[in-house]
């Protein structure tokens, strides 16, 4: 084409998303996940059980690695909620984060890491995103949207995921004890953004001692 060799192949990268020739996203994440975990790993150096680094600090690593992976996000969520295979690619670096937050063992399971970190499913995040951006589509050309209007949209977004995150807690298929300890107290611990974690107060916790299951 105009002299260049134009390759044919399987996949293609656009603006920084792979995409396959099923018009799917799951080489995104194929790729994606193992550069931003070797990264997050890098991190977790940093982030000892005992002592180290406070919440804060914690929370801001996890916010540096999950805005790597929600680039894009309003363009493939609903591709990532129909792959179960990305889900869980998805999780996966999810709960590495999480752990970090709560100063658990690597047996932890996502739900009980993520639930004790107040910390949505990375894929609900995206979704909420998705609404956001919709939202904001539908703003009639000429319109001046108040920063009010906008602050509406980000919490009903927000209200929506993490409602919807408590229905999956409380219908799930697997027991997770350490969610199990946060559901009754939802509200509040939503509300205060879960409570920093010490190494000995995590181990207190079901399903995060060292013995706990994944």
């Amino acid at each position: 084409m105009a002299g260049k060799t134009v390759r044919v192949g399987s996949q293609m990268k656009y603006l920084g998303l792979t995409i396959d020739s099923q018009w799917t996203f799951e080489p995104h994440f194929d790729s994606l996940i193992p550069k931003v975990s070797a990264a997050a790993n890098a991190l977790c150096g940093l982030l000892s059980n005992i002592g180290g680094a406070g919440d804060a600090v914690r929370r801001l690593y996890e916010g540096v690695v999950r805005s790597r992976v929600m680039y894009g996000a309003p363009v493939w969520a609903d591709d990532l909620m129909a792959s179960r295979r990305s889900i869980l690619l998805l999780r996966r670096l999810h709960r590495v984060t999480a752990i970090r937050i709560i100063r658990g063992y690597r047996t932890v399971s996502h739900a009980s890491a993520s639930t004790l970190a107040a910390s949505p499913p990375w894929e609900l995040r995206a979704l909420a995103l998705k609404k956001r951006y919709t939202g904001r589509r539908e703003w009639h050309p000429g319109e001046d949207p108040t920063e009010q209007a906008a602050s509406n949209d980000t919490g009903t977004a927000e209200e929506d995921t993490w409602n919807l995150w408590r229905f999956q807690l409380i219908n799930g298929r697997s027991e997770h004890r350490g969610a199990d300890a946060v559901l009754p107290n939802w509200e509040a611990w939503r509300s205060r953004h879960g409570l920093p974690l010490t190494f000995r107060m995590t181990q207190v916790l079901p399903d995060t001692a060292c013995s706990a299951s994944s």
